[in-house]
């Protein structure tokens, strides 16, 4: 037995030594470094994928003196499915993809309205995927979007990310993530909803942009409706994701537009049952800045100016809230505010007499209480 080891540990040595790991294989030059991934609905019923990728060897050439966008590539594959497509990528270019630094999903119009739950799979089940990666929808198709260029460069996965990102300075731009995005489809009580951007040719057609358009609201998986301007507002606001932005107020006694800048805003929503039916209570207490001396006819801001104003304030947030809210509830029996979700943690019981929240949704009643504070700040429109 001694002797018959003998023979064999070096053999076994050489066989560990043959089949070590293949390091090369792991190095980022030789992976799919993969920026963003657009998926598109075909007549044959597979996908079309459109791939934003990394040129690994410009981008590790510290004298290339390349820009992002000139490191940046496309390429567009087919298949079954999502997974089978970015499968054939691989073969294509013979490099293993490197998803977790994805930074976007897009659908196109087409796939969005027709479902997305399947391609989705993918990136649920694929553990290199990042839940936080945002998700979008394309006005157009996918492609579009993820290889539109900016002269000789492709946007970036980056600039395209930015502009998602702005919500948090403007009321009328959201983003959705990931893993907020599943967790809203697989809810019967809520509605997802994803923003919607579009790829423009400018004057002379050498250079894209990219712009949000609006709010796609789904049932199920599918795209039910959009939601533009002062519905996005709300939809932010309820959702208490207002962080900065602007909005106006008509001073008619005054013969004025305010214009206000948020500074903080907080949104607290009670649900609780009334009158054999639900109410819900909602709580917005903000604060605004505005310029002390009007531009167009200058003069100083005195208490009654700053009243009216106020007043003018609430009654535009009270306004806005329940109009909104009933147009979701009656017009599409959608809830994208996720309230039917805060009623059933808060009041389960009082939620399972209710046999289909969304059926229910045109008899909800909604009560908004607003507290606006207005601070002074400058002498101009300048310091706004």
């Amino acid at each position: 037995m001694k002797k018959m080891l003998k023979l064999l540990l070096p053999l076994i040595l050489m066989t560990v030594s043959f089949c070590g790991c293949n390091y090369e294989s792991q190095e980022l030059k030789s992976r799919l470094i993969v920026q963003a991934i657009g998926i598109d609905a075909i007549e044959s019923g597979g996908v079309r994928v459109t791939l934003q990728t990394l040129n690994t060897e410009m981008a590790g050439n510290p004298n290339s003196g390349a820009n992002l966008g000139d490191i940046i590539n496309f390429m567009t594959v087919e298949g079954r499915t999502v997974s089978d497509a970015i499968s054939e990528a691989a073969k294509s270019v013979g490099k293993l993809p490197l998803l977790s630094q994805n930074r976007l999903i897009v659908f196109g119009r087409e796939t969005a309205q027709k479902g997305i739950y399947s391609d989705l799979d993918y990136f649920v089940r694929n553990a290199d995927n990042r839940a936080t990666v945002l998700v979008a929808v394309s006005d157009t198709t996918a492609e579009d979007l993820v290889s539109a260029k900016m002269g000789e460069s492709i946007l970036t996965a980056n600039s395209i990310e930015d502009i998602l990102k702005a919500m948090q300075f403007n009321t009328n731009i959201i983003n959705q993530e990931l893993y907020k995005l599943v967790n809203k489809l697989e809810c019967a009580c809520s509605n997802a909803f994803l923003p919607v951007l579009r790829a423009e040719q400018e004057t002379g057609g050498e250079k894209a942009s990219i712009h949000f358009v609006d709010v796609a609201v789904f049932d199920k998986d599918q795209m039910l409706f959009e939601m533009k301007d002062d519905a996005v507002t709300a939809l932010l606001m309820l959702h208490n994701q207002v962080k900065s932005g602007y909005f106006s107020v008509q001073n008619q006694e005054f013969s004025s537009e305010t214009v206000m800048k948020i500074r903080h805003c907080s949104v607290k929503v009670k649900p609780q049952t009334a009158n054999e039916g639900v109410l819900f209570t909602v709580r917005v207490k903000m604060e605004v800045d505005i310029a002390e001396i009007k531009t167009a006819e200058p003069f100083s801001i005195n208490e009654a100016y700053l009243a009216e104003t106020q007043r003018l304030c609430d009654e535009y947030i009270v306004s806005l809230l329940e109009k909104e809210t009933e147009d979701c509830f009656v017009n599409h029996n959608a809830d994208p505010y996720c309230l039917g979700r805060r009623f059933k943690r808060v009041l389960p019981k009082a939620f399972k007499g209710i046999p289909d929240w969304k059926a229910n949704l045109p008899s909800v009643d909604l009560k908004v209480l607003s507290k606006v504070e207005i601070n002074r700040v400058g002498n101009g429109a300048e310091n706004i």
